[in-house]
């Protein structure tokens, strides 16, 4: 009987120390797979890289640094699981610690992880689409050191004016980052719903709030002298003017994630 070898992506930040001494490790692990490098990894081991084609075709995705190294692959890869491998700090995406990568492909390659559904979030500004966000979309200061003033609409109707550093929309995955740093609420990453945090408000401060998943959010900034940025899951991608608006809503498009720890525990892990 034959056993079907399996596509696995490979991507990692090659700057943390060890890391490609580690990345060889885990590819001698995986020799009898079929073993895809992204293109600045394949370069640092002296390696043919993948296509972008080719990645977004691999059965799984393996990263090897943290959760920005797990953001990195979503957007090359955006419909292939990831299996995330902490060699940073906290690592709440990366969930499989160095210790434990053996047992890790031993049931990724029995077919014995789970994979699960994490929402994503689609932004849109001027009518443009812009990639989907697996944390969170923030609209923030143009103006480093300045504050902005922003209005949100949920349904059609105004559910918060802030004054401060901005506003976070987060997904039930992204509450655990940004979000929570910004005073938000953990949300279970089953649970269908959407948060918006103020970033430093000014008085009056609108309190963090919890909106259901298929809820269309507006934000708009309403100082006419004061430019504001649109990011993607940390990345700046678009200046926003007074009266342009971001129009969210759920994504069509959910990311996809071979689960291996219990969320209540990695929260008491890593976050408290």
């Amino acid at each position: 009987m034959l056993v079907k070898r399996l596509r696995v992506a490979m991507i990692a930040r090659p700057e943390i120390p060890g890391v490609l001494k580690f990345v060889r490790k885990i590819m001698d692990i995986l020799s009898d797979e079929d073993v895809l490098l992204e293109q600045g990894l394949a370069k640092k081991l002296g390696k043919p890289p993948a296509t972008p084609r080719a990645l977004r075709k691999a059965d799984a995705i393996v990263t090897i640094g943290g959760d920005g190294t797990v953001l990195f692959a979503q957007q090359l890869a955006p419909d292939v699981p990831v299996l995330g491998i902490n060699l940073g700090e906290r690592g709440f995406l990366a969930e499989v610690k160095p210790n434990e990568v053996k047992p890790a492909f031993e049931k990724l390659r029995a077919g014995k992880l789970q994979i699960v559904k994490r929402e994503r979030l689609a932004a849109t500004v001027r009518g443009r689409r812009l990639p989907d966000a697996l944390n969170d979309v923030v609209v923030s200061s143009a103006s480093t050191g300045k504050t902005v003033r922003v209005k949100v609409l949920i349904g059609g109707d105004e559910a918060m004016d802030v004054r401060g550093d901005g506003v976070i929309v987060a997904t039930p995955t992204g509450s655990a980052a940004y979000a929570h740093a910004a005073g938000g609420p953990l949300v279970d990453p089953d649970l269908e719903a959407l948060t918006v945090v103020p970033i430093c408000p000014s008085f009056p401060r609108p309190p963090p709030l919890v909106t259901p998943i298929d809820s269309r959010i507006v934000v708009e900034p309403t100082r006419p002298w004061r430019d504001a940025y649109v990011a993607v899951d940390g990345r700046p991608l678009v200046r926003i003017r007074y009266g342009e608006r971001v129009r969210l809503h759920r994504s069509k498009n959910p990311a996809l994630f071979f689960k291996w720890e219990n969320f209540y525990r990695k929260a008491m892990e890593r976050l408290w």
